[in-house]
């Protein structure tokens, strides 16, 4: 978290510099749904999703476990403050906040019932970043649209829990996902570039909507020991990809700064 607390610094010290100067400073909130890839992770659970298909259809036990829809789809927020520096270019920072998570869990019993194998799988990744950057307004009708560009840090965690339990009358596996309870964490400095509409609603409120894209791969994850994340079990480093395009509601409201 130094690298985020870092960017939050340097951003205000940028913003109290140029608050001497005419201008607005914009606070502005949005919220919406956020894609990210997570590269290798949602292989391993394509992977995890074929054993789980095979024992399915595995003809000397009972059951079904749902297959494990990929990780990066969720909910995504941020906050922050811009400064105009002329009426159609501001810098500022912003701090954003997404969460994904997929879980499925479920039983197989043997036809004779002389066993139960238990699948629980839960993932719950999370990311943060602090972005530092600019934008330009190059329409302005009534709407504005502007282009957004910046460069941050960001925090990536994930939690998993997985016990997978395999049947006895199962071929045995070379690789199976690895069982246990963890939580690994990684850093990543990355780029944004965004699109954006707004419609001031008065002087000083406006609401818009936003989209843009980011690319940061962080090198790996690791837990407080060191260990580093491997999902699949076949002992490699799983990479992570945070890369994605997230579509946000926005809201602004700006304040005056000239004298």
């Amino acid at each position: 978290m130094k690298g985020l607390m870092t960017v939050f610094s340097i951003a205000t010290v940028l913003l109290c510099s140029v608050a001497v100067s005419a201008g607005s400073l914009e606070f502005h909130l949005g919220v919406g749904p956020s894609l990210a890839f997570f590269g290798e992770i949602n292989n391993d659970i394509e992977f995890i999703n074929v054993l789980l298909d095979e024992l399915n259809g595995l003809a000397t036990v009972n059951g079904e476990v749902l297959l494990l829809e990929d990780l990066g789809r969720g909910i995504s927020c941020q906050a922050g403050e811009r400064f105009w520096l002329a009426d159609r270019f501001a810098l500022g920072w912003k701090i954003g906040y997404s969460r994904t998570a997929t879980v499925t869990s479920g039983t197989y019993t043997a036809i004779d019932e002389s066993e139960i194998s238990t699948i629980d799988i839960l993932l719950d990744g999370y990311s943060v970043g602090g972005v530092l950057g600019g934008r330009y307004t190059f329409l302005d009708a009534g709407i504005f649209l502007s282009a957004d560009l910046g460069a941050g840090v960001y925090y990536t965690g994930l939690d998993k829990a997985i016990t997978f339990e395999i049947p006895s009358s199962y071929d045995p596996l070379s690789d199976h996902p690895e069982e246990g309870e963890g939580r690994y964490a990684g850093f990543a400095f990355g780029v944004e570039l965004g699109l954006n509409l707004s419609l001031p609603i008065t002087d000083w409120f406006g609401v818009g909507a936003s989209i843009f894209y980011r690319a940061a791969t962080p090198a790996g994850m690791t837990d407080n020991n060191g260990n580093s994340l491997d999902i699949d079990g076949d002992g490699m480093v799983e990479g992570v990809d945070l890369g994605g395009i997230t579509v946000q509601a926005t809201f602004s409201l700006d304040i005056d700064l000239s004298l």
